[in-house]
């Protein structure tokens, strides 16, 4: 796709943009699209196309106002085959740089709402006008989300403006700080600290590559935000679009709050590494007496595991003859953490273990008395400022959470609320969002989570998984030589797809969180081998 200027000389485009305007603009161009294409392609207006294949894809308008300091964004229209692939977002964000190049310092529109798309409709926005703003939702598709996505914000409402209680929701944004600085969208000045212009448009060549790919990508360094983007939708019935700060279930992720749980007690003095799993609860008599906290921590206790992923394929399968709707605290997976016979002996060998996290929990909660998640909440999430994060009930997410899809066995893309247990513990389904997880990594690396010699045990590679891939304490230890070059935290499930990784030679971190079964394993390792190592 190329987003070039409007070619004024072709009849063909201008009609194919005066069809477009008629299909979507019903109401007000059906009569006279063409003369409003006239004042769309004016001399003093920017107008832009955008081209796929030879085909028209839609085309994007501005008038310049207030001495050309702001311009208002007039009209944007694409294809109805074509929305939700980044054309409309191509288009504003070539618009934007336009602007920003002929002195712009603000870009502002209308976004009409007259037929009762949001909750701003069938009100009386001239009583309690600004609660209603704040608390604005969307009922309809209506278009100001899709603006919100890319960076514009409700800044008012013009009350009855296309009839009694039908507003015009205005929107706007500064694309620069003042007249003299450059175009300020966070997706650019990310670009201006590292990433170049063509390292960003082969990023999002990449995602564009992963088939439906839905989610959020984070590329940090500290503070700094190098690149930061949502696709796809949290909610596929209703097209409810995922956002940065969309909430995505971690699957296994959680097992790494789990192990901080247990590393919060060890600075405590009330357990340790070597405390033998029979002398801390009396739940499990038939494990080897052997097994102590390490061995559960680094995946070589040994004991039978209630999922073994190298037997079941597919999650979904434990909950037919389990109910996951009755899986609720850890205590709910005893009946099937019972079952089976030891494997080896303690520390003999790496064995990726699930049940092996759910006695954790069922530990902490055994000595500390009080619920696992309310634990992991005052102790983990709480120091560490994830406010956006938590182990939320399937049956009661919520706003701003996505749902998660993976087909079944019929090609059928359904949700996820039957796959997983009703609400995540120890050894998965806590929620996050992206910026929390780097809230997660900074306060980790601060020391504010764990004591400094607590940490560097748990970051220690404890078990040896493949060359150069280890295993710590509830994370992944990739090494180069005798230097830990990458810490990993990753889960998957039925709908969800998670990695997020921490190199601490350089800083970066790299998060990416979907709400399908794919796509953040692929894409973090080529942003890795394409970005990471070679910063522009």
């Amino acid at each position: 796709m190329e987003i070039i200027a409007f070619d004024k000389k072709s009849e063909a485009y201008i009609q194919a943009g005066a069809e477009l305007l008629r299909e979507n603009f019903p109401e007000s161009y059906s009569d006279d699209s063409l003369q409003e294409m006239n004042n769309v392609l004016s001399k003093d207006r920017i107008a832009l196309m955008a081209i796929g294949d030879g085909e028209f894809l839609g085309f994007v308008g501005a008038i310049p106002q207030y001495e050309s300091t702001g311009w208002e964004l007039h009209p944007l229209v694409v294809d109805g085959s074509k929305r939700s692939k980044g054309v409309g977002r191509k288009l504003v964000e070539t618009l934007e740089r336009e602007v920003a190049n002929r002195g712009g310092i603000m870009i502002y529109l209308g976004t009409d709402d007259e037929r009762f798309q949001t909750s701003l409709s069938d009100t009386d926005l001239f009583e309690d006008t600004y609660r209603k703003i704040e608390n604005i939702k969307n009922y309809g598709n209506h278009p100001y989300e899709f603006y919100q996505k890319l960076g514009y914000q409700i800044v008012g409402v013009l009350p009855d403006a296309n009839g009694y209680r039908k507003p015009d929701i205005l929107m706007a944004k500064r694309i620069r700080s003042s007249e003299k600085d450059s175009l300020i969208d966070e997706r650019e000045e990310s670009l201006n600290h590292g990433l170049s212009e063509k390292k960003r448009r082969e990023l999002e060549w990449k995602i564009k590559g992963i088939e439906d790919f839905s989610g959020v990508v984070s590329i940090k360094k500290g503070k700094d935000s190098f690149y930061q983007e949502a696709f796809g939708y949290a909610d596929l019935s209703n097209r409810r679009y995922n956002y940065k700060d969309t909430r995505f279930g971690i699957a296994s992720g959680a097992k790494f709050f789990t192990a901080l749980g247990i590393g919060k007690l060890i600075d405590e003095g009330k357990i340790s590494y070597e405390d033998r799993l029979r002398d801390l609860t009396n739940l499990f008599p038939n494990f080897h007496s052997d097994v102590k906290i390490k061995h559960l921590l680094s995946h070589t206790s040994g004991i039978p595991d209630y999922f073994d992923e190298e037997v079941i394929d597919d999650f979904s399968e434990l909950w037919i003859e389990q109910p996951m709707y009755l899986l609720r605290e850890p205590r709910d997976f005893l009946p099937l953490l019972t079952q089976g016979n030891t494997m080896f002996s303690p520390g003999e060998k790496f064995h990726y273990n699930n049940g092996a996290y759910i006695i954790l929990g069922i530990i902490i909660e055994e000595i500390c008395e009080e619920k696992f998640t309310d634990f992991i909440e005052k102790h983990i999430l709480n120091p560490a400022d994830m406010k956006n994060s938590g182990y939320f009930p399937m049956d009661r997410l919520p706003g701003n959470t996505a749902l998660g899809y993976y087909n079944n066995q019929q090609g059928e893309m359904i949700s996820n609320i039957y796959s997983v247990p009703v609400v995540g513990g120890p050894d998965g389904g806590v929620f996050v969002t992206a910026e929390d997880m780097s809230r997660l990594w900074q306060k980790l690396f601060n020391g504010e989570i764990l004591q400094q010699e607590t940490l560097k045990i748990f970051l220690k590679a404890h078990a040896t998984v493949q060359e150069e891939f280890c295993y710590g304490y509830g994370i992944w230890v990739q090494t180069k030589g005798d230097q830990v070059y990458k810490y990993m935290i990753m889960g998957e499930d039925p709908g969800v797809n998670f990695r997020s990784s921490y190199y601490p030679d350089t800083g970066w971190e790299v998060t990416v969180l979907c709400n399908r079964e794919y796509g953040a394993d692929d894409l973090s390792i080529w942003i890795e081998e394409n970005l990471i190592g070679k910063p522009q």
